[in-house]
């Protein structure tokens, strides 16, 4: 696959809402774009027709970035390509402004990075197909920047690199600019073989690159987190489902939820439950009753700061514990080694801080095609969001958009009777 293939599948995936692109001479890889663009090269020949709305400024990169760039593609940078001036340091510059001009989700694309020839890393140009040094960015990024996903593909001739979780307030490269600029003078990242540089580098195949690029786009939460449910009776709704009662015991459980959970119970067929607040101790009654019927032989382990004043002992183990410090509980009760495969059901306190904890600890213990479900982001519509600093939904994609390839958005839950038409929207998580 050839860098303008590989292109041509991210912004077809990606769809993005933007488009800026660092070195694009000739305009080929511009041409690519559907999205309003900007094109930024001192010495443009463009060749080719450009499909979308396109402003070309001829100039340097550190030149164009003393700009506002949200305002001249109106908002942050949805989709970056670097393809400018092939010496490492230039290329972390360049890197250092386009994530500040970018959104969380954003996506940057660095080109020629994994040469085929040491003869094409020269410094200075003197072969026909140049790579320059631009493979040592991958190392620094990695080194200085463990919180990004930077992964590289085999794209012919000079590679191609994507990297993710951005973080466009974040300084630490900005700071430590100086030193990593004398370092790469100095030589200090440089590598004398084509093998060392695919050791350090990585790559990926590229026949994994479409498959990767899906994943990316749930992970970059452009799901929308717009419930179905949104409508005038939404109020009214919610008073219906605080006041729901199973066996007589307050449940506060969608019906739609409900259903949702009996597909989810069927196909996953859980050995053990683990909710993360008990409330009334409704729901896991709920919870045990319907695995009974399905003949399905679950643990139900709930854990709320204090027991329930109405407990239902058979079948369920009620324990206390603190959602935003589940090692302890863990740890005590020895759930560690609780049966495989779980289902992980967060109903605690709905605080962004709290749903954070839930979903870093969960990240560490669940295992592969294990589900966590992230209850109540219907709050949010309802107007509390404020009170809970965003709840579930800002941790949801807060998390997702910060890199983690932990967990994916499982949309044949969360859309079964319509987009998002649940209480927990895009909270239906599968561990990847």
């Amino acid at each position: 696959m050839e860098y303008l293939e590989a292109l041509s599948s991210i912004h077809r995936i990606l769809r993005p809402a933007n488009y800026l692109e660092i070195g694009s001479r000739f305009g080929h890889s511009l041409a690519l774009s559907e999205a309003p663009s900007i094109g930024i090269d001192p010495d443009f020949e463009i060749r080719v027709p450009l499909k979308a709305p396109t402003r070309l400024f001829a100039e340097t990169s550190d030149d164009f970035f003393k700009r506002d760039v949200a305002a001249l593609v109106g908002g942050p940078v949805d989709l970056t390509f670097i393809d400018g001036m092939h010496n490492a340091e230039f290329a972390l510059r360049d890197f250092i402004n386009c994530e500040r001009a970018s959104h969380a989700q954003g996506v940057i694309v660095i080109d020629d990075v994994l040469p085929r020839d040491i003869a094409h890393t020269s410094r200075k140009r003197n072969t026909q197909v140049w790579t320059g040094d631009i493979y040592k960015l991958v190392t620094i990024l990695r080194k200085f920047r463990p919180d990004l996903t930077v992964d590289a593909y085999d794209v012919e001739m000079k590679g191609l690199c994507i990297v993710s979780g951005l973080r466009p307030g974040d300084t630490t490269l900005m700071d430590a600019y100086r030193d990593i600029e004398a370092d790469i003078l100095n030589g200090r990242y440089q590598l004398e073989t084509i093998e060392e540089i695919i050791e350090i580098v990585a790559p990926r195949s590229t026949a994994s690159l479409e498959v990767d690029l899906v994943r990316m786009d749930e992970r970059r939460s452009k799901r929308s987190y717009l419930k179905g449910l949104v409508s005038a009776d939404l109020s009214g709704y919610h008073a219906g489902t605080l006041e729901y009662r199973y066996r007589g015991i307050p449940c506060v459980k969608s019906p739609v939820d409900i259903a949702i959970y009996l597909r989810l119970l069927d196909e996953l067929r859980p050995a053990s439950i683990i909710e993360i607040g008990s409330k009334h101790s409704g729901s896991a009654l709920l919870f045990r009753d319907m695995c009974r019927a399905m003949d399905i032989a679950s643990q139900i382990i709930s854990i709320n700061l204090k027991l329930p004043s109405r407990l239902v002992s058979e079948g369920v183990r009620f324990l206390e514990g603190d959602a935003a410090n589940l090692e302890f509980p863990f740890r005590q009760h020895g759930l560690f080694d609780l049966p495989r495969p779980w289902l992980v059901i967060a109903d605690s306190a709905h605080s962004y801080a709290v749903s954070t904890s839930v979903l870093e600890f969960f990240e560490q213990h669940l295992s592969a095609g294990e589900y966590l479900v992230m209850e109540d982001g219907v709050l949010e519509e309802l107007g509390w969001s404020a009170r809970y600093q965003g709840r579930g939904n800002r941790a949801i994609a807060e998390f997702l958009a910060g890199g983690s390839r932990s967990f994916e958005i499982d949309i044949a839950y969360c859309d079964m009777f319509g987009r998002n038409m649940t209480y927990n929207p895009n909270g239906y998580l599968r561990r990847t």
